[in-house]
């Protein structure tokens, strides 16, 4: 099984100190919130213990957050640092089915009768249906 996972790091200078926070973030648990970009500025915070009331984290969701170090799902999805979300939920949902469609592929064709339509007509099936 893949781990879909990213680096997230956040630099920022706050009563005369500098923070270079990051952490790793965990697709699976934050893919589906509504506010994508919050969960990863409020899982550095955490991470950091940083105060979820405090000031020093109305600096923080001040700047830009940069994405590195992608796993899984997430590879493909950042580009000099920014992660594109819309092009990660595709890609999320895709590796989502993946299982699903093996299992039906084993079950109704032998590794001769595989071929990349099949796999991508299921997965294709499978997303509409969702």
């Amino acid at each position: 099984m893949f781990t879909n996972t990213v680096t997230a790091t956040i630099e920022f200078d706050y009563q005369g100190q500098h923070y270079d926070l990051k952490t790793v973030i965990d697709i699976d648990h934050i893919i589906h919130h509504e506010d994508f970009f919050n969960s990863v500025y409020t899982s550095i915070a955490r991470a950091n213990d940083i105060g979820t009331y405090s000031y020093q984290l109305e600096v923080m969701l001040d700047q830009e957050i940069n994405f590195s170090n992608e796993k899984g799902c997430v590879v493909g999805c950042v580009n000099n640092g920014n992660l594109n979300l819309d092009l990660l939920r595709e890609s999320y949902q895709k590796a989502e089915c993946v299982p699903k469609v093996e299992l039906i592929m084993h079950k109704h064709f032998t590794k001769d009768q595989y071929s990349e339509q099949i796999i991508q007509a299921l997965m294709e099936a499978y997303l509409e249906g969702k």
